[in-house]
């Protein structure tokens, strides 16, 4: 075993030594965007939308999309991908493969790799070049609701479970089994819920406008569902015959993907606003 640490200490030393450190990150003004700051934007292939880099780069875009990091992430998706608009600063992964070799990851502004590939027993090396996967916005939704402690809790936690969820043609959604059984062991707590047309408090409170949201979206991607359910009262933050109740074990919303391409769902949760988008891997 230590024999194999040393090996691979040596192997990591060879990278630096042939390559240099990786860059520092470079440090920008900030400033842009505002509001729904707090919020990282993770794409569907893993990497992260950097919606200051993006208006800094791309002054057009936020002249016209403003400071709102989900209008510049939408922009990004419906347009500047294909465009090639740079999204984030150029970053080096430097690593050491299951196969020995050494790899060079440079990923360019626009998400474009330059992988380098060496054999550190002779030192020849390869390049090759490897293109962002293809992404297709299909529909976006945001609602908003206040931020009382519980329900907003509930609203992030189901948010996030959803988030990025990614459908493979001819599988399944269920929204009720992704956010997990609401129960305090999974992280939910006590909010208003609709129990035989009354409020009342129940574990789980709020998860319905995360549901009703991601209805929207697929109404507007024209995404057909197999199973929704509306309110037995309205609800504030959307509008009628847009809203998804949810109530365990009788009542979820689901969709099943009838495309030959991935389907994704992105949520993000920021001070009582939800945004769903619906985004098409092709």
């Amino acid at each position: 075993m230590k024999k194999f640490w040393k090996k691979m200490l040596i192997l990591i030393v060879a990278v630096v030594l042939t390559w240099g450190p990786v860059p520092a990150p470079r440090v920008y003004a900030a400033g842009v965007p505002t509001g729904d700051d707090a919020v990282e934007i993770v794409m569907p292939d893993g990497t992260v939308f950097d919606p200051v880099y993006y208006a800094q780069w791309n002054p057009d875009v936020a002249a016209t999309m403003g400071t709102s990091r989900f209008q510049l992430y939408k922009h990004y998706i419906e347009y500047g991908r294909a465009e090639g608009r740079a999204y984030h600063e150029q970053t080096i992964n430097q690593y050491v493969g299951e196969d020995g070799f050494l790899y060079r990851d440079d990923i360019q502004p626009n998400g474009v790799t330059i992988r380098t590939i060496m054999d550190p027993a002779t030192g020849a090396t390869v390049q090759d070049t490897i293109n962002p996967p293809a992404l297709t916005f299909l529909s976006a939704v945001s609602t908003h609701d206040n931020t009382r402690i519980g329900r907003a809790k509930n609203v992030q936690l189901a948010s996030s479970r959803i988030h990025n969820t990614i459908i493979m043609p001819g599988h399944e959604f269920s929204y009720s089994k992704t956010i997990l059984p609401r129960t305090q062991a999974n992280g939910y707590v006590m909010a208003t819920v609709y129990v035989n047309h009354q409020h009342a408090q129940g574990i789980g409170g709020g998860i319905c406008q995360v549901s009703s949201t991601t209805y929207a979206a697929l109404l507007d991607a024209g995404i057909p569902v197999t199973e929704r359910h509306a309110h037995s009262l309205p609800v504030s933050y959307i509008a009628p015959g847009r809203d998804a109740t949810i109530a365990s074990p009788n009542l979820d919303l689901r969709f099943r993907n009838v495309y030959d391409y991935p389907l994704c769902i992105q949520s993000f949760y920021a001070n009582g606003d939800i945004t769903v988008m619906m985004i098409a891997m092709k």
